[in-house]
C-alpha cells in the first residue's frame, strides 16, 4: 500500500472558519486531517482558536474538488 500523499488545503486561525470548511468537506465526502503546530491544538480546545493556525490537509486526489468548493465561501487568496 502506498503512503498518502496529503496537500495543504487552508490556513486557518479561528474555529469559526475551520467548522465552516470541514463541514463543507465531510458534507461532500472528502476525508481531512487537522494539524495544529506547536501548543496550537491545546490553545484551539482550550481557547477556540489557535495563534499558529490550524492545517486543513486533503488527500491529493481529493485536492482540486476540494479547493472548489472551499473556495465558493472563501477564495484563496493567492
Amino acid at each position: 500500500m502506498e503512503p498518502l500523499q496529503l496537500a495543504l488545503l487552508r490556513v486557518v486561525q479561528d474555529s469559526f472558519q475551520l467548522g465552516i470548511i470541514t463541514a463543507l468537506l465531510s458534507e461532500n465526502n472528502i476525508p481531512y486531517i487537522l494539524k495544529d503546530q506547536g501548543a496550537g491544538g491545546y490553545m484551539r480546545i482550550i481557547g477556540g482558536q489557535s495563534l499558529y493556525g490550524t492545517e486543513i490537509l486533503v488527500e491529493e486526489s481529493f485536492f482540486e474538488k476540494a479547493n472548489e468548493i472551499v473556495n465558493t465561501i472563501y477564495p484563496n487568496e493567492d
